[in-house]
């Protein structure tokens, strides 16, 4: 069966691939049990020219240890693979002549790269226009500032031009565009490389944090690599491992075309097009890697398949799935290659057909949340889009009734290249979200005679899904800070439940909002809050439910603080809309509030709103607890799972207690709550909030009305 893909990837190969060599010991990936390369290496017997991916700006830093060098760091400014963000390509060890001359830029000849003439004439006319003789062309005003620029800064700080609202010797540059394919300058003769890093969203954490650190120490820095040899703490070695997953092999990015993309090379300033296994012959032969297939499985909290050790087959061993070329002849094994979360393939097949197909099946207790989805990868037997949810996960009861602890087997097939019946892999990437084994968060409390107690709580299915709780915007639209939005790019997946019956499966990033909200009450004219949003960016409607379907509803939105569009005020999608039914809690008028949408679907999306206040309790929470990592919110059930509560008038609604649950610093999940508690309510499912966030809220009867004209002339 061929494989097909959602992704149709357009990207330009970086460098000329007939003067590319790669050995084994430059090949991206484990290098041993404590050394992991996230740079694909590779050597030139010559200058060679490098040739911009995509479309994106470009900054330049000075190679660490040699003066005669350059990186490059491309940020794309249009995704080569839509769909899938790359965050930067870095490109380490260019000559430095090519773009500088001590402290200017070299001047535009008929020698120097696109991207040298470009800035030159973009320089040139500007102070043209303005009637002004151009001035000598720094290097700095292109962002190449070494001495004004420590090691320590992020490379987002320069990218977005971290100001403070006034313009410093650090801050005062613009970092240039480039066209896709266009010539950046030249890589040196001997060895050179490439990092490939995905995108996670524009945000800063506080410091320290689990993730990986893009400052300019990585960024001038030869190659990068995760080193854990002198790390003796084991859970501390696994939150460094879990880093790899942000960066892909080169050969891997470019094979990934071969399914449904194109790889253009630039000979001589003409594009040529190479698609399909031309792709493999023409453009990756040359890496050592070539026949690698990288398969990422990120399971609970984004964290890699097995990471909490809850999805081991027996006590004896690490072996948590079982995988095999057939179905027939499946073995145990582990997440792991060398001891790195991600399994590695590289081997031959057998096979006359186009593809290899690899069968997997994951461990599983049958939890009605169980969800698996393929962001990058065919699944051939998922249940539908590359979804599966726990009616297609599990497999039938045996004979006494049990329920196997294994799913279904699973086919993933990648392009195979070959002749006759020998196939390999053509190196590319697959990313597996699987979640499928429930997991207990511990937390402390005390006993009537106060003496403290420890006890567990089991996540639902929209617990988990709320991250980085306190992460700020990379960039600052203007110099307001009333509204803010942060936008989360690793994906997550949430079963959505309406009236207790599952509806169906969505992929989700996520998204902070802070705003302010204009109440038309003169006591209180304002009020400060933080949303809390799913953002669907793939959908599975359940296949037995007719009605009230899932909708995907939104696009990825940036991270920016201050408003883009002049409004301080969270706005629906333009489909949905507010709804709003008063009800009765414990003698406490609630304004309750269900989001609806016009053409009778359910937004798929899950909102908790809260207001400033209420969130600050939250971020005190997380100061208090501040060796917690991967910190996220937790709702704690005010009512007896699967029942609901009624009020005096009638209705049902939920009502739940918000938390923070953290990793402790051996990697235990540790639930915390707040000295004052807070509470949100919910009719829907989709969107929980306090009273004091309602309290303000309004219905639009105008929408409501309209949609259910609508709804009479059909």
């Amino acid at each position: 069966m061929a494989a097909t893909s959602k992704f149709t990837p357009n990207s330009f190969f970086f460098t000329d691939p007939t003067a590319l060599t790669q050995t084994a010991a430059q090949a991206f990936g484990p290098v041993s049990e404590d050394i992991y390369r996230l740079t694909s290496k590779f050597s030139f017997s010559a200058d060679t020219d490098a040739f911009a991916i995509c479309t994106g700006v470009v900054l330049v830093q000075p190679q660490t240890g040699n003066s005669g060098l350059v990186n490059l760091i491309l940020r794309p400014f249009k995704q080569p693979i839509t769909g899938f963000n790359i965050k930067y390509f870095v490109y380490r060890g260019l000559n430095v002549g090519d773009f500088f001359d001590g402290s200017n830029v070299i001047p535009a000849s008929e020698d120097a790269s696109d991207f040298i003439n470009k800035i030159n004439a973009s320089f040139t006319a500007y102070y043209l226009s303005t009637g002004t003789t151009p001035p000598a062309f720094l290097a700095s005003f292109i962002g190449f500032d070494p001495i004004n620029q420590p090691a320590t800064t992020l490379i987002s700080d320069l990218f977005f031009k971290v100001t403070g609202g006034t313009e410093t010797a650090q801050t005062a540059f613009e970092l240039p565009l480039i066209a896709a394919g266009a010539s950046l300058g030249t890589f040196a003769s001997g060895e050179c490389g490439l990092d490939i890093v995905l995108d996670y969203g524009d945000y800063k954490l506080p410091t320290p944090n689990d993730q990986f650190v893009f400052d300019l120490n990585y960024a001038r820095a030869a190659e990068a690599k995760i080193d854990i040899t002198n790390v003796s703490d084991d859970f501390q070695q696994s939150l460094l491992k879990e880093q790899i997953f942000q960066f892909l092999d080169a050969a891997a990015f470019y094979g990934f075309h071969v399914a449904n993309g194109t790889v253009n090379l630039n000979n001589d300033g003409t594009a040529t097009a190479k698609t399909g296994e031309d792709i493999y012959n023409s453009i990756i032969q040359n890496f050592n890697t070539k026949n690698s297939l990288y398969l990422y499985i990120q399971s609970d909290r984004t964290r890699s398949y097995n990471f909490y050790g809850n999805y081991n087959i027996s006590d004896s061993d690490d072996n948590c799935l079982l995988t095999g070329f057939s179905a027939d002849a499946l073995s145990e094994q582990g997440y792991e290659t060398n001891g790195w979360p991600v399994i590695i393939l590289a081997t031959t097949q057998s096979t006359s057909d186009p593809n290899i197909i690899l069968y997997i099946q994951f461990v599983t207790d049958n939890n009605d949340n169980t969800v698996l989805y393929g962001q990058v990868g065919q699944i051939i037997n998922a249940q539908g889009n590359n979804f599966s949810g726990p009616d297609d996960l599990q497999q039938d009861a045996d004979d006494s009734g049990s329920q196997p602890n294994l799913t279904k087997i699973f086919q993933l097939s990648n392009p195979a290249v070959g002749t006759g019946g020998s196939k390999n892999y053509a190196a590319s990437f697959n990313i597996i979200i699987y979640e499928g084994v429930q997991y207990d968060y511990v937390t402390q409390g005390t006993d009537s005679e106060g003496n403290p107690t420890t006890t567990t709580a089991t996540s639902y299915y929209f617990d988990d899904i709320f991250d980085e709780l306190n992460a700020t915007a990379a960039l600052n639209a203007n110099d307001t800070s009333t509204y803010s939005s942060i936008s989360l790019q690793r994906i997550k997946l949430i079963n959505h439940i309406s009236n207790n019956v599952q509806k169906g499966i969505s992929a989700v990033q996520t998204r902070i909002v802070n705003d302010v909200l204009t109440t038309g009450d003169t006591t209180t004219p304002t009020v400060n809050r933080t949303i809390y949003i799913s953002q669907s960016v793939n959908v599975f409607n359940n296949v037995v439910s007719v009605n009230n379907t899932i909708s995907s509803d939104t696009q990825t939105t940036p991270s920016v603080s201050g408003s883009l569009d002049g409004s301080d005020t969270f706005q629906l999608p333009s489909a949905a809309y507010y709804n709003i039914t008063q009800f009765t809690d414990n003698d406490n008028v609630i304004n309750g509030v269900n989001v609806n949408s016009m053409d009778n679907t359910i937004p798929a999306m899950i909102i908790l709103g809260i207001i400033k206040a209420e969130n600050d309790q939250l971020l005190a929470l997380i100061a208090t607890n501040s060796s917690l990592l991967n910190v996220r919110i937790f709702l704690i059930p005010l009512f007896q799972q699967g029942n609901q509560l009624v009020s005096t008038e009638g209705i049902l609604y939920q009502k739940y207690n918000v938390g923070i649950v953290g990793e402790d610093n051996t990697g235990t999940l540790q639930l915390k709550l707040t000295d004052s508690s807070i509470v949100v309510y919910s009719l829907d499912n989709r969107f929980y909030y306090s009273s004091a966030f309602s309290e303000y809220i309004q219905s639009d009867n105008s929408i409501s009305s309209l949609a259910l004209d609508l709804d009479i002339s059909l």
